[in-house]
């Protein structure tokens, strides 16, 4: 049975009225997304985390950088820099990071998680679906073998729930065209085991209340999970 996190509800929500991402920010979108499970009011917009986390944009049209059919959206473009070339656009997990605890006034803390293997990514979903405080988790994958579509990017999406019993992560996604038909829009459940290869350079970024930063970094060490942020 799939266990919804704390704040699925509000993520979901969000991600419904949000759809799509514009091009080249999955990053901020995701981490806006996300802080809707930690903060009530008050969560900054994508253009204001692409601002703080240093996203800069590739203003070539790349169709290849979304999936097939999805629309080009350049909407927050005007405020941000341009990339010297399409390798170096977008947001890094490091510029994310900061971020995230820049634009909401350090309201919330970034617990970064490198690398997470199959069994420690279990381990934690399932510690996650318990904890009491309030939290968001935006992971960083490559996108080859984790969607229907041809498609090879590094991305960032939500994750919102966990299934130990079909072993299957719930992902909040940036596409309408990611999603499954019988479940909210822009979501769908991917295996842990797939879930992590995707992540095997990359990882995942817990974000929660600041008063409760203490709490979560002892949670992921207790997991023996690497407490760092990845470079890709």
């Amino acid at each position: 049975m799939l266990r919804r996190f704390a704040g699925a509800s509000a993520i979901i929500s969000t991600l419904d009225q949000a759809l799509p991402q514009p091009d080249q920010l999955c990053g901020p979108f995701s981490a806006s997304v996300a802080l809707t499970a930690v903060l009530d009011d008050g969560a900054p917009d994508v253009t204001a985390l692409a601002v703080a986390s240093g996203s800069a944009i590739w203003p070539v049209e790349v169709e290849s950088a979304r999936p097939p059919g999805s629309p080009r959206i350049t909407e927050g473009w005007d405020g941000l820099p341009r990339a010297a070339s399409i390798d170096a656009a977008g947001t890094s997990a490091k510029g994310l990071a900061v971020g995230i605890e820049t634009a909401t006034g350090h309201r919330v803390a970034v617990v970064p998680i490198m690398r997470p293997g199959v069994a420690e990514l279990r381990l934690l979903l399932g510690r996650l679906a318990d904890v009491r405080f309030r939290f968001g988790l935006v992971a960083n994958v490559h996108t080859e073998g984790l969607t229907q579509f041809d498609w090879s990017v590094g991305h960032f999406v939500t994750v919102w729930g966990f299934d130990p019993v079909d072993d299957v992560v719930a992902i909040a996604d940036t596409y309408r065209e990611l999603g499954d038909p019988d479940m909210p829009p822009g979501c769908r459940t991917v295996s842990t085991d797939t879930f992590a290869s995707a992540m095997s350079e990359r990882g995942l970024l817990l974000i929660v209340d600041s008063q409760d930063h203490h709490v979560a970094v002892r949670l992921v060490r207790s997991l023996e999970l690497r407490h760092d942020v990845w470079s890709v």
